[in-house]
């Protein structure tokens, strides 16, 4: 009896340690990142930021709301557009990847788009001057082969084109 009753103690104290684990994520890695960036009085997709909020600090939270796959990333997509650099456009390229599979879902279903997917590919393309649509392969094989190698013009929020080309 003794050795059931242990055995469920310990089941139930690695549930609990599961159960923080994932509250901990989910309030650092959802939570804060998405408070940082909706808060009323710094952002406003409309409008863009207001009050002395550090780009830094709302591009970081967008990306930790990316790269965590967290689905509810239009806040996200709207904010790098305006405050991104060189490592959001890794992390954008990412995120279409799973926007991608969640748009072919809603294709099939004959169910509208979320503009999510949009913001998405806007963004990736203010960022970086060229434009492959919805197309994950074609901008991971840009990025791979001569995105990531370009400069980043901080003052343009875009990459340095060879020639000035692009967008």
């Amino acid at each position: 009896m003794k050795r059931i009753a242990r055995i469920v103690l310990k089941t139930i104290a690695l549930l609990v340690l599961l159960l923080c684990v994932l509250a901990a994520w989910f309030y650092l890695g959802v939570w804060v990142p998405h408070k940082t960036i909706s808060d009323s009085a710094q952002w406003n997709p409309d409008y863009g930021f207001k009050g002395e909020m550090p780009r830094k600090k709302i591009r970081d939270a967008c990306h930790k709301i990316l790269w965590n796959w967290v689905v509810g990333g239009h806040d996200a997509f709207l904010a790098l557009e305006k405050v991104g650099n060189k490592d959001s456009i890794r992390c954008l390229i990412w995120a279409l990847r799973w926007q991608n599979v969640m748009h072919r879902k809603d294709i099939a279903n004959e169910e509208m788009i979320e503009c999510t997917y949009g913001h998405c590919i806007c963004a990736l393309e203010k960022l970086t001057g060229m434009s492959f649509g919805g197309d994950y392969k074609a901008w991971k094989n840009w990025w791979k082969q001569t995105g990531r190698h370009l400069p980043f013009d901080e003052e343009k929020g875009r990459l340095v084109l060879p020639g000035g080309g692009g967008l």
